[in-house]
This record gives C-alpha cells, structure tokens and sequence, in this order.
C-alpha cells in the first residue's frame, strides 16, 4: 500500500499518521477541583489506580443494586449505526480471543453490539443506507473544493434519480464511519474515494458544520472560517479550512437529539434510544481502567452501564454549540479542567476548558515491519471543550474526535491526557463477549485514484511534493535546520515520536505542521 521510495513515501508515514494522530493534543491540560455540578467528583490526573466504581449514582438498596429497572421502549429518529469493529484488543495489540467477564479490557466495542450497518447499491451512483434512510453519492467529488463551493455543488449534482442532493451534517458523515479494520474508515465496497495526489492521502470530506467556538488561543488552523471535516483515512473530526473534497447526501435530516432528564442522575435521549449518566467520572484514568469503571457502575438502580462506542459518544455533540462545552449543559454535568497557555516555555494564561471522554473503540491498525507501532495503541477519545495543541491554543477544535494513548506507556509524553469516562447504557445493543471476527474483509479496496487538488478556486495541495520544511517549521516555532535534524536522514524511516519530543512539540503538532505544509497554496 506504501512504497518506500522516498522520504515522503516511506512506510514510516504508516507511523507518522498513526503516533503523530493518536498522540493527544491536550498535555498542557490540567483537571482542577472546579466542577461542572456540585455532586461531581473533583479531577485529578490519571491516578495509578482507580477504584472499580466511584460514578456519582442515586442510592440504591443493596438488595436492588443489582437489578435494572424496567425501559420504556421508545421509537428512535436517530439509529446509531454499529462501528462494526469485531476483534478485541488489549493497550497494545489486537488479542486472538476477547477478554472474558471480569478480566482486564471487558466491556470494548466488540463486545455491544449495536445495528449492523446495511447499505444498497442502486446501481446509478448512488448507495442506500438502509438504516439511516439516507441515500449517498458512491463517489466522492473527483476534485477538492474550499467549503463555500461545497453546498452548490452538490445542489447542482444530477447522480442518479436524486434531485434534492446537499451537503451532509458531521453526523450523517460519522454514520458512515467502520472501524472493522480502518485505513480508510468506509466500507469501500460502496464507497469510493480519491487520494490527494500524494502518500499522506488524507480523504477530508467537508461536512455543513461550520466550527462556530472561538477561543482568545487558536491554532491557525481553526482561525478563518473553518468548518468540520471527517477524515475517510485516519478517521478524525476535525475542524480545518482549506480546500476538501465532497461526498453529497439525500434525504431527512438525521441525528438530531431529544434528551430528557430522568431526575435520578440518568439522561435519556429518545432520538437514539440511549441513556446517559448525567455526570462525567470527574478523574481522568486510562483506557483499561475506564473499561472496569464502566462494567462495574451502578447508577439509579442500573447496572448495565458500559463505555460508550465511538459512534454513540459523537452523537451527543452539539455541532452548533458557539462555546464551550459542546454538550447540552442543561442536562449533562461536566467536569471542568483548567488549560494553561504558554508562549515558549512562558505561562502567559490559562483558560477554562473540558475534559477529553474514552470510547471503548480502539484503533484497529496493527503495525506493519520492524519500529513501527500499530495503531491499536490507541483507542477513540472525544472533546467536550478545546482540543488544544502544546501551547494550550485550540488545534482541532471542541466536539472533534481523534484517537489517544491508552496507557501512559505509550503516550510519548510526560505528563497525562485529562481523559475521563461517560457511561451508557440502553439502545439497541446487544452484548456479544466473543467478538466477531468475520467483520474483518481481507479484499476490500485501499487504494484509489487521485483527485484534482485545489480545483473550483480553493487551497490545494501540491500533488506528489512532500512537506514544505520551512513552512511547517514556522507553524512549530522551531528552525527549518532543527527540524530537518529531528525527522533524520531523507530516504530514512523517521521516528516520529523521538522527533517531536526533540523539537518539544507533540507527535499530532508534527503530524499537522507537515501535513498542512504539504497542502499548502
């Protein structure tokens, strides 16, 4: 899939999406005793251990702890599709058989499983998603489009018998997120994509979501006019400007929320069918230890609670949100943790912001040759608030949604990402302990043709050029010299992790300094 005939075609850039992308952009993070709700536990750092269940819960009887009440079945407008992950994973690699009840790593995405996705291809360009009720475009527009041309060109798109096509929510794009196996994250027996012209493929699909949070601190990546961007390739949210490509959807609107507050410490939403703890884990803990918080809480009178997959932890996301946090705060508690912003190694502020919540979705790439971790280091982690970069600016934006370290080991920094647990329980989930392996197809396509950079007037990439060194050591703040030094010799595989603890930046700051540089005008 990746040739190693050049610095910026090596296989190291597997590595260099893979560490630079999970590595969490929120060290300079830390959780303080201020809470969202007075009921909510004081945030800590990741403490090295957790008790098994200290989730602010109703009392309950212990003759009735372990009973859970009866559901009111509800007729849901907002079906979660199933992430379709199969195979289970420990914090380092993929397991040949999944945990069992009780061990370590119970309770990940491959043990609930939700509605299986099914689509339709209509034989005309166009694939019906047959849980949704949204008809897609097959094709990805065959080039990239700054944001304001997105709209109008779906409107004018005449595939198949549709003639109401517009540009989808960053919710109906997540719905078709698979994680069976990523790399890309869509089921390319329906859809297709097209490269960017070079080996960094990004896949960047606009979403009609503008980012409508400001902050005093902004990366220059979310200054302008961004809008949301749901990556077909590493599979993040993120919000970005520049110039993406299309795919265009038909249909209702779909994932639009109805939460109601139980009054005992419970959210229902009875869009999705799901309920939601009405206050986060108020500490932050590691992936494993969230997996057991989550399989041994009791909160009013439920004991079925587990760690939401990445797919029903996004919906909660209020992508219309103009500040922090990006929850609805009118019934959801949120712990607050405070976000220091430096210029060089200066404190020069620092700002109220939100926790980072797990997923019990891991990234299911492994490693591929010798030195390179696999991504199934990682696991999906949600923003609530700022998803800042080192210097505590905001990089990705509050409600995006990128993979993180699952355990300190493998974070590539020193101190700990403030990431803290919000259960579920409910919808259309069904407990499946043995995973299914049969998710997994082994002949599903990778590789595609590239697409037109920067064509209908917008920001392109520079087609089969690699990084403008200079330019992306201008966005770190570092010299083109030191950088060049850190990234090793051209034609090399580069340690990523090694050269941005060098250059004192984080992996992702890295990943997007180049990658950014790579698409630059």
């Amino acid at each position: 899939m990746f040739k190693k005939v050049s610095f910026f075609l090596t296989v190291g850039l597997l590595a260099f999406v893979l560490a630079a992308c999970g590595t969490s952009t929120t060290t300079s993070q830390e959780t303080t005793s201020a809470t969202a709700s007075p009921t909510a536990a004081a945030a800590t750092m990741v403490p090295t251990e957790v008790p098994v269940s200290e989730v602010p819960a109703t009392e309950v009887p212990a003759t009735e702890a372990s009973t859970t009440p009866e559901t009111v079945a509800v007729s849901v407008t907002y079906p979660i599709v199933d992430t379709n992950q199969g195979l289970c994973f420990d914090g380092f690699e993929r397991l040949d058989e999944c945990p069992a009840v009780g061990e370590a790593f119970y309770g990940q995405d491959a043990q609930y499983t939700g509605i299986i996705p099914s689509y339709t291809n209509n034989g005309d360009g166009t694939i019906s998603d047959n849980v949704t009720g949204l008809v897609w475009t097959q094709e990805i527009s065959s080039y990239s489009m700054p944001w304001s041309d997105a709209a109008g060109y779906c409107e004018a798109l005449d595939t198949g018998d549709v003639t109401d096509w517009r540009l989808p929510s960053v919710k109906e794009l997540w719905s078709l997120r698979d994680y069976s196996q990523g790399w890309p994250w869509i089921d390319t027996d329906y859809f297709y994509l097209v490269g960017d012209g070079s080996d960094l493929a990004q896949h960047h699909s606009w979403s009609s979501d503008l980012y409508l949070v400001e902050s005093e601190y902004q990366n220059e990546q979310v200054m302008g006019d961004p809008a949301w961007i749901v990556n077909d390739w590493t599979g993040h949210i993120k919000a970005m400007s520049g110039s993406r490509f299309v795919r265009c959807v038909s249909g209702d609107e779909y994932g639009i929320n109805d939460f109601v507050d139980n009054g005992d410490g419970t959210v229902s939403d009875n869009a999705t069918g799901l309920m939601w703890a009405q206050d986060d884990s108020g500490e932050a803990m590691y992936w494993e230890e969230a997996l057991a918080y989550a399989e041994n809480a009791t909160i009013a009178g439920y004991d079925d609670w587990r760690l939401p997959s990445a797919k029903e932890l996004q919906s909660l996301a209020d992508y219309s949100a103009t500040e922090i946090p990006v929850l609805d705060t009118s019934v959801f508690n949120l712990t607050e943790v405070t976000n220091t912003v430096y210029d060089g190694d200066e404190v020069i502020d620092t700002q109220l912001n939100y926790p980072f919540y797990w997923t019990n979705t891991s990234n299911p790439i492994e490693a591929e040759g010798e030195d390179i971790d696999g991504g199934t280091i990682y696991a999906w982690a949600f923003a609530s608030g700022y998803n800042v970069d080192m210097a505590g600016y905001d990089l990705h934006g509050a409600g995006s949604l990128i993979f993180v370290s699952k355990t300190e080991e493998n974070s590539g920094i020193e101190d700990s990402v403030p990431v803290m647990v919000r259960l579920v329980r409910g919808g259309d989930v069904t407990e499946t302990p043995d995973g299914d392996p049969t998710t997994i197809n082994p002949d599903r396509v990778v590789v595609f043709e590239d697409g037109e950079m920067g064509a209908g007037g917008g920001q392109g990439g520079q087609g089969d050029q690699g990084p403008d060194f200079a330019a992306a050591a201008a966005t770190l703040g570092v010299t083109e010299e030191a950088l060049m030094d850190a990234m090793g010799e051209p034609g090399q595989q580069p340690d990523f992790a090694a050269a941005a603890a060098a250059l004192g930046v984080t992996a992702e700051e890295l990943e997007a300094a180049l990658m950014d540089s790579s698409s630059a005008p």
